[in-house]
């Protein structure tokens, strides 16, 4: 689906501020879609000057009332004849209400309004109901839709939507939370019942009608605020930890003055608590993994003691790489131990991985380079944790069988590099262990090998991951590629929470 940008890129003679203005205005219109109880579209208008056309650019249906249209109509391209009224409010400036005439939009009233910026008039919002609106029946409604004419005066006027206007973080507020109708001297007019309800929850339980906002308990600065920067405000209050409310203030302007304003309420308790459970949570998820890497490293220094007790050369080597595997397991809980979130880039991961196998293999005798590339996004928890361990052998199985004791890379004028390179792929990811050491041997088989690190490697990526690994020749030069394929299937944990690296 084409976006506003798009539509008037490829249809109308708009800049980019008008643009960015009328993005603006669809942002927030839900409330005017509400205010009327109608469909609302957005049209521009081509600069051809001798037979311009005329393009849906954007609609909202309300929340307050049923809309006329199951099909989505945006991106549609009209000749003036079948938006007669939408194309003299562009040439008038001026609202515009009537009947279509159209055939194909008869019995549609129509009430056309244009949206102006520094005197142009960019577009037209348009109000459709199925027939010329009966008088309101309740005094609700009423109330509605004369805010909706007061709202359509500022457009008009340039002056919806607001300049700077604040956002609120969780959503776009719409009429049905609460509304309270306020005058210029902050003594509310009207109140909605959800408003009512809301303040009872504030503790507000006498007359609302005429008591001024200041003495509701919203807060003394809200419309102040909204008053003096002839934008939004908003508030959110909360008493103790049993209520919490959202307000949200829209001056409304007439010219430079401020004639009232409304102000949409909502009861936000049930979502901070929630807020309080995910925070405690998260706290609590961090502690434990804080406490099982203390755990895996108290393991590991009891491990080096008894290793240091041992005369045989072969089981204090075992006991050593028993130690190492902890610690690639104890690199990924510090990391999560110290993220926000429940999962980590993995490349956050590997670059303290390399440093633990640099620390215990490289010497003078055998110094060893590294290098990481790549990047590999974010994964869940538990692939970040097997996949830690199967790199951390390869990078060891690279360092012991591609380079002998005191010897560098395959050439002899090489030094000796190890590179690490992660490529994330919307079918899945390729980590990749490059070595510039001696090579396979020529009767080298995967599915032969029986040393230990290689088994982990191989039951973990083909069991655990639902990948695959292969080990081949360097396809120019001397050294051998280790490659573990994952499928993105096995990316993705319980919340759908994996994410490709950003471009």
């Amino acid at each position: 689906m084409a976006t506003l940008a798009d539509l008037t890129n490829d249809h109308t003679d708009l800049d980019a501020e008008q643009v960015a203005y009328l993005q603006d205005l669809i942002s927030s219109w839900g409330l005017l879609a509400d205010l009327s109880f109608a469909d609302l579209f957005l049209y521009g208008r081509s600069g051809d000057a001798t037979d311009p056309t005329l393009v849906m650019l954007s609609h909202v249906r309300p929340t307050t009332g049923a809309t006329l249209y199951r099909a989505d109509l945006v991106g549609q391209v009209f000749e003036r004849r079948r938006r007669s009224l939408i194309a003299d409010c562009f040439d008038s400036s001026e609202l515009v209400e009537g009947m279509a005439n159209e055939e194909v939009d008869r019995g549609l009233n129509i009430m056309a309004v244009p949206v102006r910026r520094q005197g142009e008039t960019i577009a037209v919002l348009a109000r459709e109901t199925v027939h010329p609106r009966e008088r309101p029946s309740s005094e609700q409604e009423r109330t509605y839709l004369k805010v909706f004419e007061r709202f359509a005066t500022m457009l008009k006027q340039g002056q919806f939507p607001y300049r700077d206007e604040a956002r609120l973080r969780h959503r776009t507020p719409r009429v049905g939370d609460g509304l309270l109708l306020v005058d210029n001297e902050g003594r509310i007019e009207f109140a909605s019942p959800n408003a009512v309800s809301v303040l009872h929850r504030l503790g507000v339980h006498r007359g609302i009608i005429g008591a001024r906002v200041v003495d509701t308990g919203l807060g003394a600065s809200i419309l102040r605020n909204a008053f003096a920067r002839r934008t939004t405000a908003i508030e959110e209050i909360e008493v103790g930890n049993e209520v919490a409310i959202v307000s949200h203030c829209f001056p409304l302007l007439d010219g430079d003055h401020s004639t009232g304003a409304i102000i949409l309420v909502r009861d936000v308790t049930e979502l901070r608590r929630r807020d309080r459970q995910l925070v405690s949570k998260d706290t609590t998820i961090r502690e434990v993994h804080h406490r099982v890497k203390n755990n895996l490293q108290t393991i590991s220094s009891l491990l080096r003691l008894q290793g240091r007790r041992l005369t045989s050369d072969e089981a204090r080597a075992a006991l050593f790489e028993s130690i190492r595997r902890i610690g690639a397991i104890s690199v990924v809980h510090e990391t999560l131990a110290q993220s926000a979130e429940d999962d980590v880039a993995f490349v956050e991961i590997v670059r303290p991985l390399v440093r633990v196998v640099e620390e215990s293999v490289s010497s003078p005798l055998r110094p060893v380079a590294f290098d990481v590339q790549g990047d590999a996004g974010v994964l869940p928890a538990p692939v970040t944790t097997t996949l830690a361990v199967v790199l951390t052998e390869l990078l060891q199985n690279a360092v012991d069988h591609a380079f002998p004791t005191g010897q560098g890379g395959g050439d002899d004028d090489s030094s000796a590099t190890v590179g690490i390179h992660l490529e994330r792929r919307p079918d899945g990811l390729t980590v990749s262990v490059v070595d510039n050491g001696v090579g396979l041997p020529e009767d080298f088989r995967l599915e032969d090998a029986t040393g230990l690190g290689l088994t982990i490697v191989k039951t973990f990526v083909e069991g655990e991951l639902g990948g695959s690994i292969h080990l081949n020749p360097v396809a120019r030069g001397n050294g051998t590629v280790a490659e573990v394929q994952i499928p993105a299937t096995r990316l993705v944990g319980v919340r759908d929470e994996a994410q490709e690296p950003l471009a």
